[in-house]
């Protein structure tokens, strides 16, 4: 019988591909369970940032830099498609602008990454995007519809500061209030990744659910708008990788800072301001970013396997 590590390995390895996998192939049970994925996404953050002092949270200048470079982005691709595509430009468009996921943090950990600056980074993407796209939009003439403007900025907040702003009080205060049952929490191997599969095996089946319900005329349209998310997923991954590595040391943090994006807010958006149908691109994207999240912790374990095996081999030649 294999000891219970490596069966927690091998989920760690499998676990979002099997989930994603369950999502497709199940949507229509599964979809029914989307009202559960706030509290998922609340308790695996509040799992993650049980390791995490507010002390170390710091806002410095490299989040200002990945804020522009989402925003360069997202305007010279839609101007870049705007005159051959118009729906395409939209969508291309959101996906760059989106902010960084609530839940990014989590995958950030699982890969050694650094909470501490990728949660100040959530907070303050989400904070940015809210005043600016109402007034990006109209600038740009990309809106369909008028939207008031404190309206927009109400919900993203009424979205943002529940998931991610009481996580992170909650686990201090345990911290400080009863810190044996947070040292217990803290030390349950994987338990924030667990929820974070079973939510995306919901996200994965409500995104199916909506691909579904489009009409089938608009087919060739929805390939290139998926297209369009998997070229802005690989561009904004492979910059923050490249750009952590060279100034930070810090290339899994930077390139899922970046490159993570909370597609649920970047889909309403979309439906609510663009063309509905440039929705596709966001919703593409999940399946886009959690594929890259599963060959990052399949290569993550791989490492660490052959890491364990060099020492073990060490180890008896020492002896």
């Amino acid at each position: 019988m294999r000891p219970p590590h490596i069966f927690l390995r091998r989920a760690k390895d499998y676990g979002l591909p099997i989930a994603m996998t369950f999502g497709v192939l199940l949507w229509e049970p599964l979809s029914r369970l989307e009202f559960c994925i706030p509290y998922l996404i609340f308790g695996m953050l509040f799992i993650t940032f049980l390791k995490l002092k507010i002390s170390q949270l710091q806002f410095n200048v490299w989040h200002i830099v990945l804020l522009s470079i989402q925003m360069i982005f997202a305007v010279g691709s839609y101007y870049l498609l705007l005159r051959s595509n118009p729906v395409l430009a939209s969508g291309t468009m959101i996906c760059f602008l989106a902010p960084c996921a609530t839940a990014s943090a989590v995958i950030i950990g699982m890969l050694g990454g650094s909470i501490a600056f990728s949660t100040p980074y959530v907070l303050l993407s989400h904070l940015v995007l809210a005043f600016t796209a109402p007034i990006l939009f109209s600038t740009l003439g990309a809106a369909d519809t008028t939207v008031d403007f404190w309206q927009t900025v109400w919900y993203i907040f009424k979205g943002v500061i529940p998931l991610v702003i009481f996580p992170l009080l909650a686990a201090q205060l345990l911290r400080y209030v009863t810190p044996g049952i947070h040292r217990k929490l803290a030390n349950i191997p994987q338990a924030a990744f667990y929820l974070w599969i079973i939510s995306l095996a919901i996200i994965l089946a409500k995104t199916t659910k909506y691909a579904m319900l489009q009409p089938k005329e608009n087919i060739h349209t929805e390939i290139l708008l998926a297209m369009c998310g998997l070229l802005a997923c690989a561009v904004q991954f492979i910059i923050g990788k490249l750009l952590g590595r060279k100034i930070m040391r810090e290339p899994i943090t930077m390139g899922q800072s970046l490159g993570q994006k909370n597609t649920t807010l970047a889909i309403w958006i979309s439906l609510t301001y663009l063309n509905p149908l440039s929705s596709i691109a966001p919703a593409s994207y999940i399946i886009w970013q959690n594929s890259l999240n599963s060959i990052q912790l399949w290569n993550a374990g791989r490492k660490a396997d052959r890491s364990k095996q060099k020492n073990n081999q060490n180890n008896e030649a020492i002896g």
